[in-house]
């Protein structure tokens, strides 16, 4: 195969898992939404507004730290109805001179290693003969964002929203997490009910459910385990002489 018939290749399947997905398959009837929450689509727009000020007595505001991201081990798996992915399984590692992501269930391996002031990528399918390696230049490991940080970012603002409600303190991978749900309308009609789970100390979703206006599972992602800090360039190393690597061009 060619580098850039590999390429593309290792693209689609990136695409594919970045689209989203869970831990769970299609759910009939969704959890009874508590009863103080009434929240009405406003009649101009028919969509949620935000309020002003302080959030409602009966939300909950949480606080958003980002230190994590310089260090931590995460796995997490995810489900995308509409583009047939069920509970992908994947596994990062960041460490301040290298990060891997890697697809457990197809052995799919994006690996990032610091070289000076740039970065190399490998990309290692084991469906292939020939991986790929490409440098990224003038970037740091610790300027690379991932699959599952941009996944789990959520806007610290998001409980003063009109149409969202804070449901009650749960455990999601032995992590206190404060769960809420997010409603959309359209003509004044449920249109997605979003629940998601934000992790009490650092403020990142670690577990998100998607349903449409039927009341279908269509995306989600769930972490089963989370550690931040203590990762070293050893612990994300892989041996890549065992591999015959192409050099794409950037």
């Amino acid at each position: 195969m060619t580098g850039t018939k590999l390429t593309a290749a290792i693209l689609a399947a990136v695409l594919l898992a970045a689209s989203f997905a869970g831990c769970g398959k299609k759910k009939n009837k969704g959890e009874e939404v508590p009863s103080q929450y009434n929240y009405t689509p406003a009649e101009s727009t028919q969509e949620a507004e935000e309020t002003t000020g302080d959030v409602k007595d009966f939300q909950k505001a949480f606080v958003k730290d980002l230190s994590w991201q310089k260090n931590y081990t995460v796995k997490y798996r995810y489900f995308n109805a509409a583009q047939s992915v069920d509970n992908a399984q994947i596994v990062e590692k960041r460490a301040s001179t290298a990060f891997s992501v890697e697809y457990t269930d197809t052995g799919l391996v994006l690996y990032y290693k610091a070289a000076g002031d740039d970065v190399d990528y490998y990309v290692i399918d084991p469906a292939q003969n020939q991986q790929m390696h490409s440098v990224i230049a003038g970037k740091k490991i610790a300027s690379l964002s991932s699959l599952f940080m941009k996944l789990s970012n959520v806007d610290a603002t998001m409980p003063a929203q009109s149409n969202v409600l804070y449901m009650y303190d749960e455990v999601v991978a032995g992590r206190n997490c404060h769960k809420y749900i997010q409603r959309a309308y359209a003509d004044a009609k449920l249109t997605e009910s979003v629940y998601v789970w934000i992790d009490a100390q650092y403020g990142f979703a670690m577990k998100c459910e998607d349903y449409d206006a039927a009341d279908v599972l269509k995306t989600s992602w769930e972490v089963t385990e989370f550690a931040a800090g203590g990762v070293t360039a050893d612990d994300v190393v892989i041996d890549l002489s065992q591999y015959s690597f192409t050099e794409e061009v950037g």
